[in-house]
Order: structure tokens, then sequence, then C-alpha cells
């Protein structure tokens, strides 16, 4: 395959152990999304180098050592005890979540690395979550499997977000590709969805969802994680100024330290945390019912 969304989207299909490619596709922008996809199906790879100086670490093997070995099928049985990782899907059902009014809507933003942190914070939700709408920067083709994956580890259901659509408990809307910026309704209970010109760089944009946000404040729970440059952080700004709850991702925990720490430079951050802890965060912000907080602990 010479294309990235293609090798995903054969790699999704055929479910392989093993995914084989060269050094060279390494050089193209998607890689770190399609890297971080690969890992999300549990699919072990193998980068092919020319030469044996390129090899770093890990996945890594050059052509010469794989000839040695007699081919690459044998190389793969020497090097590899090939089997599927998996991931958890078994996340905390919270049955007693079960009425509407107990949550405040949450909105998230993330960009380079924002794959894994988004499973961690989303893995904790309860079946019946807050409504949460998702800005992630990501390549418009890779959407529906991001959502595939989100969705099938997560006990929420996930999906991309679709004009008017309804936000209801137990529902995460993806903003659906390149296209288009998702926001919120001024009512504050449907997703809108615009074809209006990049902001900050990006479309979507996590700062045209947080600013359509702010009339829910205080009753809103906005939240970035990893990321480079600055999108959400004027959005988080305003948000918090309106009352609203506003969670980050700590330094240590990101990726790329750059959309939290341009949101705690303007002051807009009310919490700070690694990662492993924003789920369990997220839920308590948005709990309505101070009676639930502790059934959230758990």
């Amino acid at each position: 395959m010479h294309d990235l969304t293609d090798a995903y989207r054969m790699t999704e299909e055929q479910q392989p152990d093993l995914v084989v490619y060269d050094a060279q596709f390494l050089k193209q922008n998607d890689f770190p999304m399609f890297a971080a996809m690969l890992e999300m199906l549990g699919v072990q790879s193998l980068v092919l180098a020319d030469t044996a100086h390129q090899i770093r670490s890990g996945g890594w093997a050059d052509r010469t050592t794989i000839n040695a070995a007699g081919g690459i099928d044998a190389f793969l049985r020497q090097r590899f005890n090939i089997a599927p990782s998996t991931i958890s899907t078994t996340g905390p059902s919270h049955a007693e979540f079960c009425d509407a009014t107990v949550w405040k809507p949450v909105v998230i933003g993330a960009s380079t690395g924002g794959i894994e942190a988004l499973l961690s914070v989303l893995s904790t939700y309860p079946v019946l979550c807050p409504p949460t709408l998702v800005v992630q920067h990501i390549n418009g083709s890779f959407l529906n499997g991001l959502a595939q994956r989100l969705n099938r580890h997560c006990a929420a259901r996930v999906a991309p977000a679709w004009a008017n659509a309804e936000l209801v408990p137990g529902h995460v809307y993806l903003a659906p590709g390149n296209a288009e910026h998702l926001s919120i309704t001024a009512s504050g209970q449907r997703c809108r969805l615009r074809a209006h010109a990049p902001e900050c760089g990006h479309r979507p944009s996590v700062d045209v969802l947080f600013k359509s946000a702010v009339a829910l404040a205080p009753d809103l729970v906005a939240v970035l994680l990893t990321g480079m440059g600055k999108d959400g952080a004027k959005g988080m700004q305003h948000i918090k100024a309106a009352g609203g709850w506003t969670i980050a991702q700590d330094r240590e925990s990101c990726a790329v330290y750059g959309m939290p720490r341009a949101a705690q430079e303007l002051g807009s951050v009310c919490e700070m945390l690694p990662l492993r802890k924003i789920g369990t965060a997220v839920l308590n912000a948005a709990v309505k019912s101070e009676s639930m907080l502790s059934r959230v602990a758990r």
C-alpha cells in the first residue's frame, strides 16, 4: 500500500497480528495518527530500514538481518511471538445514573496524543455518562475508525456528531472530519455543524466548540487534553470567566504540552491534572447532585 489511509482501512477490516511497513512512511504527516490507531487496534508493527544504522529501537529491522534469517516469514517467527494485545472494555456501569438531570454537559478538546488520552478519559464514563462533545484534530479519513475504537472500548456510545443531534446522557459526539466545525446551539440542547473557515488553524476547532458552549456555564465542564498549539485556550478562558469548570492535562502526562500550557498561561484552568485522574475529575465536576458524588468516586 502507498497510502496510510488505505493501509489503516485494510488493517481494520482484516485484523492482522502484525503490520510491516517501510521506513519512508514515517515521513508522512499522518503517520503519528496511523501509529496511534494501530495501537488502539492492538496490532503490532515492524518498520523495515534499508541499513542497520537506521534502526532506533523496538519494532525496527534492517533488510540484511531479515535476509540472513531466511526471509521475512522466518524473521517474524523468530522475532515475534505474535498475539494481538487487548484493551479492556469493562468500564464502570454506574447504573444508578439514570436521571438526565444529573449531568452537566462536557466539552473536550485534544490534538497530538489525543487518541490515547481520550480513551483514558472516556473509559471511565458510565453507560449513562454526561452528554459530551469532542474535537480531536484528526484526518477525517480516520474518524470513523476512531469512533468505532472508542465506542468498542467505552461503556458509553461514541459516534460522529450529526447536524441537530440532541445532546442526551450516554452519548459522546465526535466532531466529524475536516469539513465542518462542531458547536452547540444557543439552546444548549443540540449539535450544530458549520463549514466556516478554520479557526486557530484548525477545522474542526476546539475554540469554536468551547466558545459556543459558554452560554451553558456555570453548568458546563471543559477539558483540554494533550496537543500542539493553542486551540481551545481562549475558549476555555471564556468558559472559566462565565463560571464553568475547566480541567487540563498536566505537562508530565501530555504527549505534547501545547494546548494545556496555553490555557494555563491565560489563567483558564481550574484543575491541572495527570491523565489518569482526569476521567474521575470530569465526572465529579459534571455531577449536578451533590448526593451523587460519592457514587462517582467508587
